[in-house]
């Protein structure tokens, strides 16, 4: 697995020498599972109420089985690591979900599931276990059953507490089954709502018995939910809130993404002008219906999975124009009106990616 690793790591920094070709990749495959969802949390893109008219005309869809299976076994011979299931809705209402994550395990694929939790019930949460899934990340939203309410509109309080419970069933399974995963990660996207008790959100994640907590500004999807979004000093006040818990949680087991969250927030709504956008280089988007894209918020169909081949699709003219828009300033403008980079959620790896390519800059190939 080394020896992998470290040819795809040649291989990557060959590909960041040309103006758009990727020699490795996609690593990471995020796969929207499913549109249909059991909440309507205020802030969401595609469920809000206060979105009018729905942004879905159609009935909700499901990812097909059958496409599951190839992007799974495509990633197995590109040497993908991670695949990412999340959705439009919530993904424990795949009716094959089960059988999805299975397939990404059975393909040597590290899996990670995103979900509202609500459904963790113990059939659920002992085949998670049992399927080794790698990673969990439980979407509270929430402080309180009080907040949990503000954040969820026609969803009773009291399911804040059955959350929490499923978190405790997976916690306890995993001491059943003699197992270390799924790593369990408790999340909040920090609103005008639960801002103030970002402390409170901590105690729950350890008396729970999380592994980690994990926080995402709101992203206000140009302007639409503005209404949920942080005033300048609200920023300023959870800014100064998050360094006194990275400094409470230094003293416990509670691992956490804080520093990356102040980086987000300093670096302002408009992170890409500060750090760029190499996301085309590790990461792809799988949607519903096959399209590629780069990340979530991103409106560009880069490719189809029902006429080429992922691998196809990652050096195709889609993803390759996409690349050399990225490497300027003024191809990052340009995309702008179809790429939604408010507090962008790839920050990390942008970060990170970012001296790399600055350096690699006077070398490439244009």
């Amino acid at each position: 697995m080394k020896t992998q690793k470290l040819l795809q790591a040649i291989q990557f920094v060959r590909g960041a020498l040309t103006a758009d070709t990727a020699y490795a990749g996609p690593f990471f495959i995020t796969m929207e599972v499913t549109e249909r969802c059991n909440l309507r949390c205020q802030a969401c893109p595609y469920h809000s109420p206060d979105l009018s008219p729905a942004v879905n005309n159609h009935p909700p869809r499901d990812i097909p089985y059958e496409l599951v299976l190839r992007v799974c076994s495509e990633m197995k011979s590109s040497g993908g690591w991670r695949l990412q299931l999340i959705g439009h809705g919530e993904p424990l209402l795949h009716p094959r979900i089960i059988d999805i994550i299975a397939a990404g395990k059975a393909a040597g694929l590290e899996v990670l599931l995103v979900t509202n939790g609500t459904l963790l019930d113990e059939e659920r949460v002992h085949s998670l276990v049992a399927l080794g899934l790698d990673k969990i990340q439980v979407s509270l939203w929430a402080n309180s059953p009080e907040d949990y309410e503000r954040n969820h509109p026609g969803t009773p309080a009291a399911m804040f507490d059955k959350v929490v419970r499923g978190v405790e069933l997976l916690v306890k399974e995993k001491s059943v089954q003699g197992k270390m995963r799924p790593r369990i990660f408790l999340h909040q996207t920090i609103t005008r709502y639960d801002y103030g008790n970002i402390e409170r959100f901590a105690d729950v994640a350890m008396a729970t018995g999380c592994d980690a907590i994990s926080f995402s500004p709101l992203n206000s999807h140009r302007g639409k939910m503005s209404a949920h979004a942080l005033s300048a000093e609200e920023v300023t006040a959870v800014c100064r809130t998050l360094e006194q818990l990275r400094a409470r949680l230094c003293r416990t087991r509670l691992a956490h993404n804080i520093d990356d969250v102040l980086a987000c927030y300093r670096a302002g709504r408009m992170i890409w002008e500060k750090y760029g956008c190499y996301i085309g280089w590790i990461d792809a988007r799988v949607r519903i219906n096959g399209d590629m894209a780069p990340c979530n918020l991103c409106e560009l169909s880069l490719g189809n999975l029902g006429q080429d081949s992922l691998q196809e699709i990652w050096n195709g003219p889609g993803f390759r124009k996409f690349r050399r828009r990225v490497r300027t300033p003024q191809g990052l403008r340009s995309l702008n009106a179809h790429c939604d980079c408010e507090y962008c959620c790839h920050l990390p790896a942008n970060r990170r990616l970012h001296p790399f390519f600055r350096a690699l800059a006077p070398l490439t190939r244009k």
